[in-house]
């Protein structure tokens, strides 16, 4: 049975303050862009001359079918559905390249959104989505030894009583 509660939405905003933040925060980033399809493109894991890029499709032209031609009737029926149908084909590719354009600029302001304003001067001479994380990972990722040394401290903390026992009330 639905409730009231069922229908709200909760919206969550982490914003990138500490190190301790890092993944958490990444991991909402990379669910949006992989919602979008371009988690291939701003993988901040991968050298940048090893990522793919963003690219529009050329047009057909009706050159492509004869040369010389400049008008669709120069071409025999076969070329001129072809053609027809590498235009659609290339219309659909277009609109998906300009909203996967439109989501990484969405993205890039969702970065500087979403972290402390104290760590601005870390992204604010990158342009891109892939720079800006690669900028905030050099800062704000713990490194291997780090997050070991903190995750030990946790469960150090978790193995002690507390000072103080609380009398649980059932």
């Amino acid at each position: 049975m639905a409730t009231e509660l069922d229908l709200a939405v909760t919206r969550v905003t982490v914003i990138l303050n500490t190190p301790d933040d890092w993944f958490t925060w990444l991991f909402i980033r990379r669910d949006v862009a992989n919602r979008n399809g371009l988690w291939q493109y701003i993988d901040p894991d991968v050298a940048k001359e090893l990522l793919p890029q963003l690219t529009e499709d050329v047009e057909p032209q009706l050159t492509d079918y004869m040369a010389g031609a400049t008008r669709l009737s120069a071409l025999t029926a076969d070329d001129r559905e072809s053609y027809r149908w590498e235009c659609d084909r290339w219309e659909r590719r277009r609109s998906e390249y300009r909203t996967q354009k439109k989501a990484l600029a969405d993205l890039n302001t969702d970065i500087s959104k979403t972290i402390a304003v104290r760590h601005i001067h870390l992204i604010k001479d990158h342009e891109t989505p892939y720079d800006r994380l690669v900028a905030l990972k050099k800062f704000l990722c713990p490194t291997d030894s780090t997050r070991r040394r903190e995750l030990a401290d946790k469960y150090n903390a978790l193995k002690t009583a507390p000072r103080a026992a609380k009398k649980v009330e059932q």
